[in-house]
């Protein structure tokens, strides 16, 4: 009888390979049924981190929403819990406690002092252009005090920053898309084309609608007059913005850092020289200015220890319109 080599090789090859199967099945189960080294407790706690200040004033009869903390462990799951309230319809010191626990019951705990005052004043910091170079710096100042402030951004910048703008609750507000005096005040088609365009820019970015505008120069521009062919655009613009919705905030004291001024020293001394007593103040100033973002956490010193309080702008805020020139 004739047998072929070739079958006497894959017969061979066939139990080869079943055997070596057959031992890695056997390992397989044995290394599986091997119990588990036993897990080595972790005695870290976890890490905690304020968002916004430890200490943080509020006016009297305002909101107030607490920012939370950011907390992480490098071996578990984290829970945080957290104690006491703020009554801001009563003046004093109110702790928030914070306490994080980890999966081997490792707790961290930190606390924020909320002040509520009888406040000399309202400070609204308000910042046009932007975002810029200095923007993620300004944040940076603006979240160790706590300060919430309102920005009115144009097409420019990045997309990252008017995200962080939003998430950290500060004021996303409408600037101008191209900030392009000639084509904006060109005519109502024009300017709505362009406020359009950034509103699309803020709400695919936050999800949120923004309504609240501030027309480049201000209401009280005259610059409009050299394009819009003698028609008066502010006046028209104005009241076209009202019926469409929108709520738009001028200023009652200019930091001087797109005119004169050119330090931060000149803006500090220029912003704290004017500040409203028992009133609001509107500040503008502009994030895409180096040495006018340097002066804000002076400004915010000196506010702070002079009794005002901080507030982004909403609805409802004081709009400190200008009289209308054209």
């Amino acid at each position: 009888m004739r047998v072929r080599w070739s079958r006497i090789v894959l017969l061979i090859l066939t139990i080869f390979t079943f055997g070596i199967y057959a031992v890695l099945t056997i390992a397989g189960v044995a290394m599986n049924n091997q119990p588990k080294p036993p897990r080595i407790p972790d005695e870290t706690p976890p890490t905690v981190v304020l968002k916004g200040g430890e200490i943080v004033t509020v006016a009297i009869n305002a909101p107030y929403k607490d920012d939370g903390v950011d907390a992480y462990d490098d071996r578990s799951e984290v829970q945080v819990s957290s104690n006491g309230e703020v009554d801001t319809t009563k003046e004093g010191e109110y702790v928030i406690s914070y306490t994080v626990t980890d999966e081997d019951g490792n707790a961290t705990t930190i606390t924020r002092t909320v002040k509520v005052v009888q406040p000399t004043g309202i400070v609204h910091l308000t910042f046009d252009d932007g975002p810029g170079p200095y923007t993620a710096g300004l944040l940076d100042v603006l979240k160790k005090y706590g300060v919430k402030a309102t920005f009115f951004v144009t097409g420019g910048g990045d997309d990252v920053l008017i995200k962080r703008e939003y998430e950290e609750g500060h004021t996303v507000a409408l600037h101008s898309f191209s900030h392009d005096y000639s084509y904006v005040y060109q005519n109502m088609d024009n300017y709505f084309a362009d406020l359009y365009a950034v509103q699309d820019r803020v709400k695919n970015i936050t999800g949120q609608t923004s309504m609240l505008i501030r027309f480049p120069g201000g209401s009280s521009n005259t610059v409009s007059r050299l394009y819009d062919g003698g028609s008066h655009i502010m006046s028209a613009l104005a009241n076209e913005v009202s019926k469409r919705g929108f709520t738009y905030f001028d200023w009652n004291i200019s930091a001087g850092d797109a005119g004169s001024a050119r330090t931060a020293d000149e803006v500090f001394n220029r912003v704290v020289s004017a500040l409203k007593p028992g009133g609001s103040s509107v500040v503008l100033q502009h994030d895409i200015k180096d040495f006018s973002v340097a002066a804000v956490e002076r400004i915010i010193q000196h506010c702070t220890a002079n009794g005002y309080v901080f507030a982004p702008l909403d609805a409802s805020s004081f709009t400190a319109h200008h009289g209308i020139n054209n």
